[in-house]
């Protein structure tokens, strides 16, 4: 990996000829992060300070307020007392990353796969920020500008619809002048202009034109609206054509290839699948001969050495399949491009890879097609007469071939040249030197790193000027904070009081929060809402009740650390007397009502890691933890993924159904005298136990088709036979029966199901009550069919199954079929031998 340039390099890559103390950030470079831009900033101001530049407190005029304009004013107001202007043209700073939700921003991925480039945090100096949307990294970036303005004004000035028209060389720096876009001169005036000493290009790199191909709009890169969107008109073969092969247009490729894009699960995808790191040298050396190639100024062909040295790897660990199950259904993409090659030496790796695995993926399904096309321009045309396939918006001409698209992505890059208009006569050697420096430091200048010096300089300074922390450490402080809330009898309705409201409780759970709980009446007087306070307190590793002892503790105990239904759970603190600082907000609820918010926000959380769970798994046997612990073939996870489509729904829709689900995983015993035990055990603490059972019962679902949730008792699932009675079926992933263990008791325990299915500690064994001898059956046991005397299907995951479940859907639907037909047998023996009794 290369070592941080030195402080001179820095500035003989950023200094413009002939022109002293101007400074060009990041305008002229290829590969730009945000993140990288902001390494640019920072490092260029810790070499101005380091070599004397600023022990005058130079008067200077940062120009741009995107990542670099913003990150350099502030640097520089930090380790000197100069006064730094900031100028944007547009009405707020870091304006590009202001509208867009969709579109994500990671500090270090583009360097992957180099090591530690998945992880979410940038761990700036300043202005630091994690992984996320780019409206909320700009929010982060932009609190922690105002934190540093707020100390350092007004040192630290910006003027926001200032755009800058001309820059002139003074005696003693540049005159800057600008244009007032809520007051402009008035017509044939020259516009008002200011002294500096410094000036630092950050103009970056304009916006995209609005329309890139003639009777084209194109919506930009960082709207929402560029971003492909899931298919909702039911077309079958939704068309789409993309221009570009930069990275903005390899992303966008893979969007309009997705089912739903969503960038953050692609780069987990792919970039955490099992096996990949076997393939990071094979990366990394292509990437090296194309970077030699490209120094020399000759083009290399990416796809034809990823077919030649990856493909087949890739196809191996079953990443091209979990790629292919992430597609449209009958999507047709279309790829134009410039070069004969797709891809270019200055895009992501990871974005290479990932139009790369969606190209293969569409290749390989006939309902599918990918074609590239090579042309210098595009132009739309009428539609043909007659038309060579269905209606489509557009018809492009590539070259004289006509092609069909309902959608146009255009990526072409910005319009550079506009915003580098006004100091085009600066910049003039610019371009040379600026190559010059690039050849000359080769792989420092891929992925700018901070040096250590520049890093304790700006946490230094920040820490004399009494900066606040990072938005992203307050957070995380703040987590660490108890929050106090009081529950209390008031006549027949319960009084809850203090900093959240009842359904933020799952903070407990979901930011590991610390909360006070102050409880001054007994848990007879709370009803219902006595268990779903000990819910959130017993999943909750930093709550603590303050309650009477005498009152709660027998309570607490049995409902947590003696449970007669579950292993494990912990009994959370209970300590007298009341802290205070919980009598804000108050409001009233009847106690069952105040139960149910409480355990639907609680259970909707529950839902949401689920599916973040369960969605990597089915499209890639990912299983962080090994929570699902099964290797499940694609074909089976392709099925449960559908099935799973409809629980999420229909979870969705009906939060009991989803509470009754999750209740009867975790616990056996289904009645209502032991509701409260049953839905305390439904939390963090029995996670893996949640996780698997539901695995499994989609995995049964898909292959013994039709079976999905039931809302009420007996059981939690409910399976639709052809041609008969609908079959009440029991996923159970308990550790214990009233009090016994669930292994040794389950095939006795009085089952009210037709069918059970059992997820007992990984144990490997089928326990198949129906082979049983008829004399050992309980005869008051629930009947299969109408005929007396036949327990229920019990099964568990053996090797049988998991075998099944690995080798394809067709050896799992013929496992069960088996199961099925087993029971039936033994059950008409049971029957003819009753009758020749």
């Amino acid at each position: 990996m290369a070592e941080p340039l030195l402080a001179q390099d820095i500035l003989g890559g950023a200094a413009v000829r002939d022109r002293p103390n101007l400074f060009v950030i990041g305008c002229y470079d290829r590969r730009i992060t945000f993140y990288s831009q902001q390494v640019r900033a920072l490092s260029l101001v810790h070499a101005l300070k380091e070599l004397g530049y600023l022990n005058a407190d130079p008067r200077i005029a940062v120009i741009g307020g995107g990542a670099a304009g913003v990150t350099a004013a502030a640097a520089a107001a930090l380790v000197s007392n100069s006064t730094i202007v900031l100028f944007e043209t547009a009405g707020a700073l870091l304006s590009l990353q202001s509208t867009t939700e969709r579109r994500r921003l990671d500090p270090h991925i583009y360097d992957w796969p180099a090591y530690d480039t998945i992880d979410p945090i940038a761990n700036l100096p300043i202005l630091d920020w994690e992984s996320g949307s780019c409206r909320s990294v700009r929010d982060d970036v932009l609190q922690g500008f105002a934190d540093i303005t707020s100390r350092l004004a007004p040192r630290l000035q910006q003027r926001l619809r200032h755009s800058v028209t001309g820059l002139a060389v003074a005696a003693d720096g540049y005159e800057v002048s600008f244009r007032d876009l809520d007051n402009p001169p008035p017509p044939g005036a020259p516009d008002p202009s200011e002294r500096f000493n410094m000036v630092l290009l950050a103009v970056g790199f304009g916006l995209e034109p609005r329309e890139p191909v003639q009777n084209i709009q194109s919506a930009s890169y960082w709207s929402d609206g560029g971003v492909p969107v899931a298919e909702f008109e039911g077309r079958p073969t939704p068309r789409f054509f993309v221009s570009g092969s930069g990275d903005g247009g390899l992303i966008d490729l893979v969007a309009a290839g997705a089912t739903n894009f969503d960038h953050a699960a692609m780069i987990g995808m792919i970039a955490r699948h099992p096996g990949i790191t076997e393939l990071f040298p094979v990366l990394l050396a292509i990437d090296g001969r194309a970077r030699t190639a490209d120094a020399t100024g000759g083009r290399f062909d990416f796809k034809a050495a990823y077919d030649a040295e990856l493909f087949a790897q890739l196809t191996a660990i079953g990443l091209v399949a979990a790629v292919a199950q992430q597609l449209r259904p009958g999507v047709r993409l279309t790829l134009q491009t410039q070069h004969a090659e797709i891809f270019e030496v200055s895009t992501s790796t990871l974005n290479r890879l990932a139009a790369y695995l969606t190209i293969k993926a569409c290749e390989a399904d006939v309902q599918r097609s990918f074609r590239h096309l090579q042309c210098s321009a595009v132009r739309r045309r009428e539609a043909p007469v007659p038309l060579p396939e269905a209606a489509a918006d557009f018809w492009l001409d590539c070259a004289g071939e006509t092609v069909a698209a309902d959608k146009v992505i255009v990526r072409r890059g910005p319009l550079r040249g506009v915003v580098r208009g006004p100091f085009a006569p600066h910049l003039v050697t610019y371009t040379d030197t600026r190559q010059e420096w690039l050849a000359r430091h080769g792989e420092a200048t891929l992925v700018p790193k901070l040096s250590g010096a520049a890093r304790r300089m700006f946490i230094e300074a920040a820490s004399t000027a009494k900066i606040p922390l990072a938005p992203r450490l307050q957070r995380c402080m703040a987590q660490q904070l108890p929050i106090s809330v009081q529950l209390r009898r008031n006549a027949n309705r319960l009084r809850w009081s203090g900093a959240i409201a009842p359904d933020q409780l799952v903070r407990a759970w979901r930011d590991d929060q610390a909360f006070e709980i102050i409880l001054p009446d007994g848990p007879a007087a709370l009803g219902d809402a006595a268990g779903a306070i000990l819910r959130v307190a017993c999943h909750g590793r930093a709550s603590r009740l303050h309650a009477e002892p005498a009152l709660w503790e027998q309570y607490v105990r049995g409902l947590s650390l003696d449970s007669l239904h579950a292993e494990g759970m912990t009994m959370p603190s209970i300590t007298s007397g009341n802290p205070g600082g919980a009598a804000q907000d108050p409001l009233e609820r009847a106690p069952d009502i105040l139960a149910r918010l409480i355990h639907r926000s609680l259970d909707t959380w529950l839902l949401e890691q689920l599916n973040a769970h369960l969605q990597p798994f089915f499209a890639s046997n990912t299983d962080p933890g090994h929570r699902v612990g099964l290797a499940i073939a694609n074909d089976v996870r392709g099925a449960m993924a559908a099935a799973w489509t409809d629980w999420q729904a229909s979870f969705g829709d009906d939060p009991a159904l989803l509470n009754h689900f999750l209740r009867l995983m975790v616990c056996a015993v289904d009645d209502a005298d032991n509701r409260d035990a049953a839905q305390i055990l439904v939390g963090p603490t029995k996670w893996k136990e949640i996780v698997r059972g539901t695995a499994v019962a989609l995995a049964v679902a898909a292959a013994w088709q039709t079976t999905s949730p039931k809302a009420t008792g007996p059981g939690n699932l409910v399976r639709e036979r052809d041609g008969d009675s609908a079959w009440s079926g029991h996923c159970c992933a308990a550790d214990r029966i009233n009090g016994s263990d669930m292994a040794l008791c389950a095939a006795s325990y009085m089952w009210q199901t037709h069918f059970v299915i059992l997820i007992v500690k990984s144990t490997v064994e089928v326990a198949r009550i129906s082979e049983r001898p008829f004399a050992q059956i309980d005869s008051d046991q629930p009947a299969l069919s109408e005929a007396d005397g036949a327990g229920p299907v019990i099964m568990s995951i053996n090797r049988e199954f998991t075998d099944a479940a690995a080798a394809g859907l067709a050896e799992l639907r013929a496992f069960l079929t088996a199961v099925e037909a087993r029971h039936y047998a033994v059950l008409d023996k049971a029957i003819e031998k009753d009758g020749t009794a």
